[in-house]
């Protein structure tokens, strides 16, 4: 018999309203049977990534309301609301707690004049500390992730934040929802997703005790594969989804229409891109920008240029094909950014947080102490092999490269092992740009013995970022083992969650030398996936080319590990990279690059408004084409106006209107092409004034 906990509700009436269907679907799942003898705080968690007030934005207030009306008839008199938003929203005013609910429809009372609370920082805590968690989702397109349903929607929750899948897998371990609803009733799909969101009437609400399993429902109401959100995909491998029943109908939407899998790939590309995937949000997203404008000057010239054309991505194929290459234009700008910097600057790269995705409870202990066992082998070969003159000893072994070398530290082994922590051994390989730890058993003395840990290390060798090479990201079981005068970290690899790793083995070990010294050895099994421009031509088959390309690799990737490890002896840093919390996103992207391009969108967004399509020259009609727009197309609005800021913190702007009469717009155009002529001199100048600036800067360093 199938657990009730394992149960989803799929309930559509076409007609009826949002409260109705709610009250139907609640008794139709037995909700209220489930809270029998339960007391307590009551916390909804609701979808508030909305940017304009309407009701496809994000979870209906109206439904949220009613189910507050509904809980305090049958007892329960706490309820609160957090406003935990998952979408980075800190390039737009009003996003504070309290303002969003405020202006998108909630009225913090309900339609039988009960108040509820609307709370945002301390969403994680109050969270975890309810008696009854439900979270109420939106039923929606994502433009990177295909869909944003239960699961994506309790990412916000987590504290401290770290990444969106990291941190919805952080909510599900730690206080997963009790009920998952899914707001169906008008629901907001297209191609754009999140980005421009288009309403459509499904009359349809969803119900599980399991997140995943709402949301396994819901992705094939949309007719989309449950793994083909990142999110969703990272919790299924993680959790698993047990046998299960479902009550009411899978049939996808009529009418429906989801996000373009070539539109998903390259938002994905532009979104990873470091320093252009933290400013794009704010240029492709469409806003009411009456209640929420746009903070700064160049993403508002920006985005009044690009939302528009987000928004037509479903009725105009030049309108698709121009965003995604946009996308991937930013994502290869910002992957050059990148290159330069793994190449030739790595201090200026960002370190990363990346908690683990497996979970370390799920393996036994013999599991951990197994670790050492699958490396003897290969120790056993690299022992026999005579080393090169570099020292290094290395064969491949089914696919992969398996090396080992090691080297004499002129320092007392006993003051080496207590400044220096073999638990970190991984962490002071060269490279290692980020990840994260977690003790499973400890010995006697509280050392750790037993550890999981991820762990993201460049590209190996770095050059392969110019190719699409990507980070290495591999999780790991480890084995810690000391005894008098030696100690050794093993670990073998059991995951790869961006699939840049089929195996990254090895170890490393201090032993003492006759004279007291440490003798420091590195060995590894190491099988990395090729990008696609070393998978059409296998190097395999020119050994005088590949053979001088791993010794000089290895070679390099060792010395430096050596060189961090005598650095943490002597109390030095050895990461590379920085955080970035102090950072402006702004600083990835140099500061003239970002006026240009406001300053061209700026001219083609003003130019596209005016005038018939071949009236006053090509320019407007490239831009027209583009947009898919002919006569009588007047641009947004340009940029707001702070009017005034009120007392509950409000800020109010008044949106300069668009001519709409013909003359009005062509008089408008000539004034501002006489206004570019007369400024053009001295824009170019400037241009090359803030040219030479940023070259001396970066002669500087």
């Amino acid at each position: 018999m199938i657990d009730p906990a394992h149960t989803v509700w799929v309930h559509q009436r076409a007609g009826a309203s949002g409260p109705t269907l709610l009250d139907e679907l609640l008794a139709l799942c037995g909700f209220w049977d489930s809270l029998a003898g339960l007391r307590g705080p009551v916390v909804i968690k609701p979808d508030l990534d909305a940017c304009e007030q309407a009701p496809h934005a994000g979870t209906e207030a109206l439904l949220v309301e009613h189910l507050i009306d509904r809980l305090h008839e049958h007892g329960f008199t706490d309820v609160a609301v957090a406003d935990a938003r998952h979408e980075d929203d800190s390039w737009l005013h009003n996003r504070d707690p309290l303002l969003v609910p405020e202006l998108t429809g909630w009225r913090f009372s309900t339609p039988q004049g009960r108040p509820y609370e609307v709370f945002g920082a301390a969403g994680g805590e109050r969270w975890r500390a309810a008696a009854l968690r439900i979270a109420f989702a939106k039923n929606r397109t994502h433009e990177e992730h295909h869909f944003a349903l239960a699961v994506h929607n309790l990412a916000g929750l987590a504290a401290p934040r770290r990444g969106l899948v990291e941190d919805a897998l952080q909510v599900l371990r730690d206080a997963p929802p009790h009920w998952s609803l899914i707001d169906a009733v008008t629901s907001a799909h297209g191609g754009a997703g999140q980005r421009a969101p288009r309403p459509l009437a499904t009359h349809t609400l969803i119900a599980s005790p399991s997140a995943l399993l709402a949301d396994w429902a819901g992705a094939a109401r949309m007719g989309l594969d449950p793994y083909a959100s990142a999110v969703n995909a990272a919790a299924l491998h993680a959790f698993g989804l047990p046998p299960h029943r479902v009550e009411g109908s899978l049939a996808p939407y009529p009418l429906w229409r989801n996000v373009h899998p070539l539109m998903a790939r390259s938002a994905r590309q532009r979104q990873a891109a470091e320093g252009v995937g933290a400013l794009a949000p704010a240029w492709f997203q469409a806003v009411d920008r009456e209640r929420f404008a746009l903070r700064d000057f160049y993403s508002d010239r920006l985005n009044a240029l690009l939302a528009p054309l987000v928004a037509r991505v479903d009725d105009n194929p030049r309108a698709f094909w121009t965003v995604v290459t946009l996308n991937l234009l930013l994502a290869r700008l910002g992957g050059l950014v990148t290159a330069q910097h793994t190449l030739f600057s790595k201090d200026r790269l960002r370190r990363r947080e990346a908690p683990l995705l497996i979970d370390p409870a799920a393996y036994s202990a013999a599991d951990y102490e197994a670790v050492p066992d699958a490396m003897a082998p290969y120790e056993a070969l690299l022992a026999h092999l005579p080393p090169a003159r570099n020292g290094l000893r290395w064969r491949h072994v089914d696919g992969a490269i398996v090396f080992g070398n090691e080297h004499v530290v002129p320092v007392r082994y006993e003051q080496w092992v207590r400044r220096v922590d073999i638990a970190r051994g991984i962490q002071y390989m060269n490279d290692y740009i980020g990840g994260a730890t977690v003790a499973v058993r400890r010995d006697g003395r509280g050392r750790v013995t037993h550890q999981a840990e991820r762990n993201l290390y460049l590209q190996q060798p770095n050059w392969m970022v110019l190719f699409g090479g990507e980070v290495i990201d591999v999780e790991k079981l480890q084995c810690i083992r000391r005894a008098p005068g030696r100690q050794s970290i093993y670990w073998r690899t059991v995951a790869s969650p961006n699939g840049s790793a089929v195996a990254d083995d090895g170890c490393v070990e201090f032993t003492r030398t006759p004279e007291g010294q440490v003798r420091v050895r590195v060995a590894g099994r190491q099988h990395f996936a090729l990008p696609l421009a070393f998978k059409l031509f296998d190097i395999n088959l020119a050994p005088a080319l590949r053979d001088p390309i791993i010794e000089g690799a290895y070679t390099s990737f060792f010395e430096g590990t050596v060189a961090n490890l005598q650095a943490a002896y002597e109390g030095r840093d050895f990461r590379i990279g920085h955080y970035a919390a102090a950072d402006s996103p702004r600083r990835a992207l140099p500061r003239l690059l970002a006026t240009a391009a406001a300053a061209v969108a700026e001219l083609l967004r003003g130019r596209r408004g005016m005038g018939e399509p071949g009236e006053l020259g090509t320019l407007g009609d490239a831009v027209a084409w583009l947009m898919g727009t002919g006569a009588g197309t007047t641009a947004p609005p340009t940029g707001p106006q702070t009017q005034a800021t009120d007392a509950q913190g409000f800020r109010h702007f008044s949106p300069q209107p668009a001519a709409n009469d013909p003359q009005e717009r062509d008089a408008a155009f000539v004034a501002g092409m006489a206004a570019l002529a007369r400024d053009a001199p001295d824009f170019l100048q400037g241009l090359a004034d803030a040219v030479h600036r940023d070259l001396d800067q970066l002669a500087r360093g």
